[in-house]
């Protein structure tokens, strides 16, 4: 069993701590800071405009136009066309007779075949051949972002002269060079 030369206890122990406990609090009282607020004059010797600048984007639509040659095809024959259709007419005609015993069938089977014959002509005939030519203006619109640097004013930088010193204080309007303002100044004392 090992015995200590220097037995201490618990209770020396709580007394050390609560004596360095009261020691730091009389030295912090000690050593309170003291302030005062004043207020003195000063005089406007320069403002400086104080702004931030940004990229706005803003879309827009842009037309852009172009020149092309387009073709002119020969004209085509408007008795093709009719013909197309009598022809179309009559087949529709029969096969809606032949599919259908309903009656109305035919003229319904004429109405579409005369519609078939009709487009069956136009596509043939709009193939025609090139006979010329022409100078047609061809336009579209697509977006673009037009970007635009903007400055805006964040507020204003005052120096004041303060009994000889130049003071910088920051405002949200301009102060006028040469009026004198009011400003509270506080000045604070404490031990080193």
């Amino acid at each position: 069993m090992m015995t200590s030369t220097h037995p201490r206890p618990n209770s020396h122990r709580a007394i050390s701590c609560a004596c360095l406990l009261i020691a730091g609090v009389l030295i912090s009282s000690a050593a309170r800071a003291d302030t005062r607020i004043d207020t003195v004059i000063g005089t406007v010797v320069d403002t400086i405009t104080l702004t931030t600048s940004y990229i706005r984007k803003t879309p827009s639509d842009q037309r852009n136009c172009r020149v092309e040659d387009v073709p002119i095809y020969a004209e085509q024959n408007d008795s093709s066309e009719l013909g197309s259709m009598i022809i179309g007419g009559l087949i529709g005609s029969a096969i809606g007779n032949k599919m259908s015993n309903n009656d109305g069938a035919g003229a319904a089977g004429t109405v579409a075949g005369a519609l078939i014959g009709r487009e069956h002509s136009k596509n043939r005939n709009g193939n025609g051949r090139i006979v010329g030519y022409k100078q047609q203006e061809v336009c579209s619109t697509s977006t673009v972002m037009l970007e635009e640097t903007v400055n805006e004013i964040t507020g204003y930088r005052n120096h004041i002269d303060v009994g000889g010193e130049i003071i910088k204080v920051q405002t949200q309007t301009p102060l006028t060079v040469g009026s004198r303002v009011e400003i509270r100044r506080s000045t604070s004392y404490s031990l080193r």
